[in-house]
């Protein structure tokens, strides 16, 4: 256990040994994780192994929340295990994706809808709105894919009438979006591929569905638990003393843009009309700085900072800090008295000054009254993530250049009584 910041600065973070304990699984993760694809989305298994925790040391585990809730993996598995779920993410899209894939459906229903959807693409005459679209959609799709898309989503609407199957086959549609695109094919950034092939929209969207189905079928729900997930930023949320549990990740500082990562599935279903709108009080954004001074860093954050060159990063990076702080005090008031937070982060790099954000993370855990109980380092194993990066800070596939990524760190804590 640590206490103080003393403790905390006599330990050398790269020297903490791998904890075999957040890497193993008895179990396949379940395709449930897997029908939609989402970037820097962790394992299963540390929801799994962070209620584990919990259950050994007779830690009360009632409701789970996970305060950057991404694509849903802590919500499927606290539902799946018999818990209630709070959760939260100011992002759209990963809100309805973390939404669908907690939801219990009726086999019969889904089966019926998608005959209904596609018996009404069929009889449909396609008529040409491309000229009409967003140029940002113009610049991802040729005209026909983009007027075949429409049509595939005005008959979703059209034919789905129940939020629920709505919102599920509206996420079918958004994770066949970047296949029937220009994007480059498993790029985790906005990239064109010129001589991509074309893929067909109803067969790309008949193979998802299976993906889809299959997961449905294999989930088995508790239904006595609730879900709620809301569209908003953990420094929005009011909740005071409601959960036992948080499992969470927050975004690591200059790593990349989740707005420019989803913004077809933005733009398509109209959460917005540019989807640089969303980058806006995205925390760990490059573009979310501001000319004010920050004077509440801690010494540690300080050094960090004034190491940058780049003004703008640089006061990027200094709002992320502030912005961290406020996170952390959020979830001490999100807490039970006695309640665990169990967090996972890793460091990253800009222009060759390392972010110790794991540090600088445990560091403000303690400054908020929190007592760090635990700091354990896990090898990352499948994150849809490159793990490396070239001379000049930027990612890279390129397996000659610096490794980067290839560790992460567990920190847990617990609300003092």
């Amino acid at each position: 256990m640590i206490l103080n910041i003393d403790e905390l600065r006599n330990i050398e973070f790269e020297k903490i040994e791998e904890d075999e304990f957040w890497n193993q699984s008895e179990q396949k993760e379940l395709s449930i994780h897997k029908v939609h694809v989402y970037p820097a989305k962790f394992p299963s298994l540390i929801a799994q192994k962070a209620i584990e925790y919990c259950k050994k040391n007779n830690y009360n585990v009632g409701v789970v929340s996970d305060i950057f809730c991404g694509c849903g993996t802590v919500a499927v598995e606290a539902k799946r295990l018999g818990y209630d779920f709070y959760g939260c993410d100011l992002n759209p899209v990963a809100v309805m994706i973390a939404r669908v894939k907690s939801t219990s459906y009726e086999v019969a229903s889904v089966e019926k809808y998608y005959k209904e959807i596609v018996d009404k693409y069929n009889s449909t005459e396609i008529k040409n709105n491309y000229e009409t679209t967003n140029e940002r959609l113009k610049y991802w799709y040729v005209d026909s894919q983009y007027n075949n898309l429409y049509c595939l989503k005005e008959s979703i609407l059209s034919c789905v009438q129940e939020e629920k199957y709505k919102e599920l086959f509206l996420c079918i549609f958004s994770s066949i979006l970047k296949a029937t695109s220009k994007w480059l094919t498993k790029s985790i950034k906005p990239q064109v591929e010129p001589k991509k092939e074309i893929h067909d929209v109803m067969y790309t969207f008949e193979k998802q569905y299976k993906v889809f189905l299959k997961a449905i079928k294999q989930i088995n729900y508790k239904k006595d638990t609730k879900v709620e997930i809301e569209c908003k930023n953990i420094l929005e949320v009011e909740k005071r003393e409601y959960v036992d549990l948080i499992i969470t990740s927050p975004p690591y500082v200059t790593s990349y843009e989740y707005a420019d990562l989803h913004q077809l599935s933005t733009l398509w279903l109209d959460y917005t009309t540019d989807y640089k709108e969303l980058r806006k009080d995205s925390i760990g954004s490059l573009y979310n700085s501001s000319k004010k001074v920050y004077t509440d860093l801690s010494e540690f954050e300080k050094h960090i900072v004034e190491k940058m060159q780049d003004g703008a990063k640089r006061k990027a990076v200094e709002r992320y800090y502030v912005d961290m702080n406020n996170v952390v005090m959020k979830a001490y008031e999100l807490l039970k008295e006695n309640g665990i937070i169990v967090m996972v982060i890793g460091d990253t790099e800009y222009k060759g000054v390392k972010m110790q954000n794991a540090r600088a993370l445990a560091e403000r855990m303690l400054l908020n009254g929190f007592e760090i109980l635990e700091i354990s380092k896990r090898k990352i194993l499948n994150k849809f993530l490159p793990t490396h990066r070239d001379s000049t800070g930027k990612f890279s596939s390129n397996k000659t250049d610096r490794k980067i990524y290839s560790q992460e760190y567990i920190l847990i804590g617990r609300k003092k009584q």
